[in-house]
């Protein structure tokens, strides 16, 4: 179920950047390599070793990425040869109507400089608040919170999980006092039960 939905997400990343200037079919085959675009780069991840649960990296850097590409190379409001940007009509030189002919390459390369620079950004300032954290000492959780897991550890009571058939873990619960056998008399009737 996780793969379909950050399929989905996948594939709703990948057409956003060009949501204003794709034709229909062309948002529709980059919606779908976006799915495998997602795919890809999940399986890259688990292979490189990369702890990443939800497949956030996946689904919206790399899709993110792909869209942003794929916003330049389908931009066929006019034709191949021109450029839209936002809505159906052409990039015009200044003080004219006339559509700029031969700017597609420079569309791709002005976007693959916006990956670049959007890469670049997000690095620097996760790069910093990770160091940060790293050097206070609240990057990580301690092993014993590895161990049991942080939902049974510090979120949400125990009954959050008490799903039919599963036993959730208590941590730093009491031990629970054994059942006390009610005390019966000769005919078997008990005295002390409640």
């Amino acid at each position: 179920v996780g793969g379909l939905c950050n399929g989905i997400l996948a594939g709703l990343v990948s057409i956003t950047a060009g949501c204003a200037n794709m034709e229909c079919g062309s948002a529709v085959l980059t919606g779908l390599l976006g799915g495998f675009v997602y795919q890809a780069a999940s399986m890259l991840l688990v292979k490189l070793k990369i702890d990443d649960p939800v497949d956030a990296c996946p689904v919206h850097g790399f899709c993110g990425i792909w869209g942003v590409l794929a916003a330049a190379f389908f931009d066929w409001g006019k034709g191949v040869d021109y450029f839209n940007g936002s809505g159906w009509s052409c990039k015009a030189a200044e003080g004219s109507t006339a559509c700029i002919e031969g700017i597609g390459g420079t569309m791709i390369g002005s976007n693959m400089i916006l990956i670049l620079m959007v890469c670049l950004w997000s690095g620097v300032l996760s790069g910093s608040a990770f160091c940060i954290l790293k050097c206070t000492g609240l990057l990580r959780i301690s092993e014993e919170v590895e161990d049991t897991g942080m939902d049974s550890h510090h979120h949400s009571p125990p009954k959050a999980y008490a799903f039919p058939n599963v036993v959730a873990p208590e941590v730093n619960a009491p031990p629970k006092p054994a059942p006390v056998e009610p005390e019966r008399d000769v005919e078997g009737y008990a005295h002390n039960e409640v």
